[in-house]
C-alpha cells in the first residue's frame, strides 16, 4: 500500500471521529452516538486512534466532574449545577479534548477496551436507591430524621393521584402539605416544606482509601395550577455530617459541607414534572450524608414584604421519584520512575 494512501485514511478515520464526537457532544445526536459506538466496536483503528486521543485521563477524569458530562457515567438522569472549572486539560485539540470526554463516558457504560478496564478498577458509581414512594410506609411527619434510611419531615402525605395529576413513576407519590409538623420546638418561621433522609456512607469513604466520594441526588416535582401572584422552587440538598444527632437549628452549623440544587419557578402545568438535582465531595471526617428535598415558596408579584409567617402550607406541591448515587473513586497508586541510566 502507497504510504501516502495509508496517511490519507488514518487522517479520514481521525475526522470522522471527530464529526461525530462533535454531533454527539453539541446535538445530541443518537444516531451518531449509535454510529460511533458501533465504529469503536468492529474497527480496530478506530479504537487506537481514540485511544491515541485520550493522552491524560488524569486531565479528562477532572474535566468530566467539572463539565457535568459525568452524567454520562451514572445511573441517575439529572440535570446538575455547575461545579468550579480547572485550567488542566489537554494540551492540544480543544475539539478533541471536549468531544473525548463524552466517547470516555460512552466506553466506560458500555464497551471493555484495555484503557476501560483500567478506570473501572479505580471508580464505580453505586446507586443508593431510587424511590418513587410505591412499597414501604409514608415519610414520618417528625422532623430531622435521627436514624437511617428512613423518610421523614414536615406533614406530607402519600397519594396515588390529585385531580388530573398523576404520579411521575409507578402509583404514588408525596404530596408535601406544611412546612413543619406536630411538635416543631423551633422558634425560628419555617418556610420550607422538607423530606429528609439519612445515609451511612462510611463503607464508601473506606473503599475510596482517601480517595475521592461524591454523592450526587435528584427529585422531580411538580404543582397543581396554583395563582399568578405565587412562585415556588423545588430544591434538593446534601449534608455531610459527622454524627447523628443534629437540629432544625444546628444543621446547617453541624454540616462538614453541603450543596444544593435548584428547580425555580415551577410552572402551572400538573402534566409536567421538573428536575432538581445537587452533587458533594464529600470532605474528610464524613460519616453520614443527609438529604432533604424540599418546596419554597417564593416572594408574591405585586406585594410589599410583610413578617414571615411561622408556617406555609402547601395546595399542592408533589415530589416523586428521587434518586441517589454515589461515585467512588479510589487513590491512584504512585507511579514508580523508572531508574535513570
Amino acid at each position: 500500500m502507497n504510504p501516502d494512501d495509508s496517511s490519507s485514511s488514518h487522517r479520514s478515520l481521525e475526522q470522522r471521529l471527530l464529526h461525530l464526537l462533535q454531533a454527539v457532544r453539541d446535538t445530541h445526536d443518537t444516531s451518531a452516538r449509535a454510529e460511533l459506538n458501533t465504529l469503536l466496536r468492529e474497527n480496530a483503528d478506530a479504537r487506537s486512534t481514540m485511544a491515541r486521543l485520550m493522552v491524560d485521563e488524569q486531565a479528562l477524569t477532572s474535566r468530566l466532574r467539572d463539565d457535568s458530562i459525568v452524567a454520562l457515567l451514572e445511573p441517575a438522569q439529572a440535570v446538575e449545577t455547575a461545579l468550579r472549572t480547572s485550567p488542566r486539560w489537554f494540551a492540544w485539540r480543544p475539539l478533541t479534548a471536549a468531544a473525548a470526554g463524552i466517547v470516555f463516558g460512552m466506553f466506560c457504560t458500555s464497551m471493555v477496551f484495555g484503557f476501560g478496564v483500567a478506570r473501572r478498577s479505580l471508580e464505580r458509581v453505586v446507586s443508593l436507591f431510587q424511590e418513587s414512594f410505591e412499597i414501604g410506609p409514608a415519610p414520618l411527619v417528625t422532623g430531622i430524621p435521627q436514624e437511617l434510611n428512613v423518610w421523614c419531615g414536615d406533614e406530607s402525605e402519600l397519594v396515588e393521584m390529585y385531580e388530573e395529576m398523576k404520579p411521575a413513576q409507578g402509583k404514588k407519590m408525596v404530596r408535601v402539605l406544611r412546612s413543619d409538623f406536630a411538635g416543631r420546638v423551633s422558634s425560628k418561621p419555617s418556610q420550607h416544606g422538607d423530606l429528609m433522609r439519612v445515609v451511612d456512607v462510611r463503607p464508601f469513604l473506606r473503599e475510596a482509601n482517601g480517595g475521592e466520594v461524591v454523592m450526587t441526588v435528584s427529585a422531580l416535582f411538580n404543582a397543581a395550577p396554583f395563582p399568578e401572584a405565587e412562585r415556588y422552587d423545588g430544591m434538593v440538598t446534601l449534608y455531610a455530617l459527622g454524627q447523628l444527632g443534629s437540629t432544625e437549628d444546628s444543621l446547617l452549623d453541624d454540616a462538614l459541607a453541603h450543596s444544593r440544587g435548584e428547580c425555580r419557578s415551577l410552572d402551572r402545568d400538573p402534566g409536567s414534572w421538573q428536575s432538581a438535582s445537587t452533587r458533594l465531595l464529600l470532605p474528610t471526617g464524613t460519616e453520614f450524608v443527609m438529604l432533604k428535598v424540599s418546596f419554597r415558596p417564593g416572594p408574591a408579584r405585586g406585594t410589599s414584604p410583610s413578617p414571615l409567617p411561622n408556617y406555609v402550607g402547601f395546595a399542592g406541591h408533589f415530589v416523586d421519584n428521587v434518586r441517589a448515587s454515589i461515585r467512588i473513586r479510589n487513590a491512584a497508586p504512585k507511579q514508580q520512575n523508572p531508574a535513570l541510566p
